[in-house]
C-alpha cells in the first residue's frame, strides 16, 4: 500500500511504552506537517503509557492486537515499538495487511524471524526498515559512500566500546529486560548487545556493507566472551570479536555493570585513514597524508527515521536502513551465545558491589571498566589479556551459513 503523492500517510503505532514515546513525540510536535496521519494505536496496556491520555484525547482507536485493528481499520505504515519478542510477529502481521513496516530496533530475536520477516517483506512487496538512528544520518551516510568509493583505503579492523551502567530499575521496567525467553519460551535475548548499544554493533556491519546505502557487512565469524553481574538470565557484559566475510575485523566490547558511562568510542582503521568517534564529538576521518574530513555528529537525529519513512510511503525516498542491513547484527547476537555454548559467566559474588538506592541500583563489577579499556586499547578480547580469574574465552563460531539459532 503506497499512499499517494498528496494523501497523507495513514499510521498505525504498535507499542506506545518505553520508545514508543519517541515516535509519539515525533509526530504530534509537528501538528502543522499535513503527510501524515494516525489512525489507532495497538497495545494490551495502552493506559500505563505516559501518552495514553494525549492519544486518547486525539480521539483515536486503541486495539490490544494488530489482528483486531486490521478487522476495522486499515493503514499505509506501522511503527513498531513493542518488545522484542514481538517484532517479528507483529511484522509479519502488518505485511499480511498491506502495511509497510519501520520496526524499532533490534530487527527481532533470532536469525530464523529475520528471514520470515524479509519473506514475509518479498511476498507483501512493501517495506521493512529497522530503526537504528544512526544509519539514517548523513554523518554515517557520508562515510558509508566515502568507505564504499574507497576514499579511506580498504578497510582492516572497526572497533567500539560502550560502558553504559545500568540500575535495579532498568531491568525492572518489564518483564523481558535481560532475559533469554519470555515465559511463554520466546526467544527474546535481551542484552546490551542487543538492545541499549545494540545499534553500535549493527553500526560497524553496516558502515562495512559494499552493495549500496542499505547494506551491511556479512560476519564470517563471531567469537564473544559474555558475562553478567545483573541476577538476569541472559548476560549484561560482553566482548566480540567478529570477522567479516572480506576479512575485516570488528571489535565490540559493552557492558551494564560498571559505574561510570565511557563511551562510545569509535575507531574505524583503514589503509590510508582512520576514523574516530567519542560520544559527544563528530565523526572526523585523520588521513595518512596529513588531511582530515569531519563527519558531523551522528547523535541528536533519532526524528529522522520517523520521516524518511513517511517520505518512503509516498514515493519519495528509500529507506537506508532495511531488514536486510540489519540482520547481519542478529547473527552475531546469536553466534555470541553460540560461541559461549548458551552458557553465561557469572561475575565472583565477592567481587561485585551495589552502588545506589534500590530502585536506582547499579551493580559494578571490579576491574570491569580497566580490564575492558585495556582489551579495546590492544584490540583484544579480554580472556586474550588474561589477568583475571573469572575470564572465560567462548569458541569461534563460522557463520557463513548461519540459518538458525537452537540456543
Amino acid at each position: 500500500m503506497t499512499a499517494s503523492s498528496s494523501a497523507p500517510v495513514s499510521i498505525v503505532l504498535v507499542g506506545i511504552g518505553g520508545y514508543g514515546n519517541t515516535a509519539i513525540n515525533t509526530l504530534l510536535r509537528n501538528p502543522l506537517r499535513q503527510d501524515w496521519q494516525l489512525v489507532g494505536v495497538v497495545d494490551p496496556v495502552a493506559e500505563k503509557a505516559a501518552a495514553y491520555d494525549e492519544l486518547k484525547n486525539l480521539g483515536l482507536p486503541f486495539y490490544a492486537t494488530l489482528d483486531e485493528f486490521y478487522k476495522a481499520n486499515k493503514a499505509d505504515l506501522a511503527f513498531i515499538s513493542s518488545p522484542i519478542q514481538f517484532h517479528a510477529p507483529q511484522t509479519c502481521t502488518a505485511l499480511a495487511n498491506g502495511t509497510n513496516v519501520l520496526c524499532e530496533k533490534p530487527a527481532c530475536a533470532t536469525i530464523q524471524e529475520a528471514r520470515q520477516m524479509t519473506a514475509a517483506r518479498n511476498a507483501a512487496g512493501r517495506f521493512v526498515a529497522i530503526g537504528y538512528q544512526w544509519s539514517y544520518t548523513s554523518a554515517i551516510l557520508d562515510l558509508k559512500a566515502d568507505i564504499q568509493a574507497g576514499r579511506l583505503g580498504q578497510p582492516r579492523r572497526m572497533k567500539t566500546m560502550a560502558l553504559w551502567p545500568r540500575t535495579d530499575g532498568y531491568y525492572g521496567r518489564n518483564n523481558w529486560a535481560g532475559a533469554r525467553q519470555s515465559p511463554q519460551g520466546d526467544w527474546i535475548l535481551d542484552s546490551p548487545a542487543h538492545n541499549a548499544c545494540g545499534h553500535y554493533l549493527h553500526n560497524m556491519l553496516f558502515l562495512l556493507g559494499r552493495q549500496g546505502q542499505a547494506s551491511a557487512a556479512q560476519p564470517r565469524s563471531v567469537q564473544a566472551e559474555l558475562y553478567r553481574a545483573n541476577p538476569i538470565t541472559n548476560f549484561d557484559t560482553t566482548a566480540m570479536r567478529i570477522m567479516t566475510d572480506d576479512g575485516v575485523e570488528v571489535l565490540f566490547y559493552t557492558t551494564h555493570a560498571l559505574s561510570k558511562f565511557y563511551g562510545p568510542e569509535i575507531v574505524c582503521e583503514f589503509d590510508d585513514a582512520t576514523v574516530n568517534f567519542y560520544t559527544g564529538k563528530r565523526l572526523v576521518a585523520h588521513f595518512k597524508n596529513g588531511d582530515t574530513k569531519d563527519y558531523g555528529t551522528p547523535d541528536g537525529f533519532t526524528h529522522l527515521k520517523y520521516w524518511d519513512a513517511i517520505a518512503t510511503v509516498r514515493g519519495e525516498k528509500t529507506m537506508a536502513c532495511t531488514i536486510d542491513a540489519a540482520t547481519p547484527q542478529i547473527i552475531c547476537v546469536n553466534a555470541a551465545e553460540d560461541s559461549v555454548n548458551n552458557e553465561i559467566t557469572e561475575f565472583p559474588a565477592g567481587q561485585v558491589y551495589k552502588m545506589g538506592v534500590p530502585g536506582k541500583q547499579i551493580r559494578v563489577m571490579t576491574g570491569l571498566a580497566e580490564c575492558f579499556i585495556k582489551a579495546f586499547q590492544a584490540n583484544a578480547l579480554p580472556a586474550e589479556l588474561g589477568g583475571y580469574s573469572w575470564l572465560r574465552p567462548g569458541k569461534v563460531v563460522d557463520t557463513t551459513n548461519y540459518e538458525v539459532f537452537r540456543g
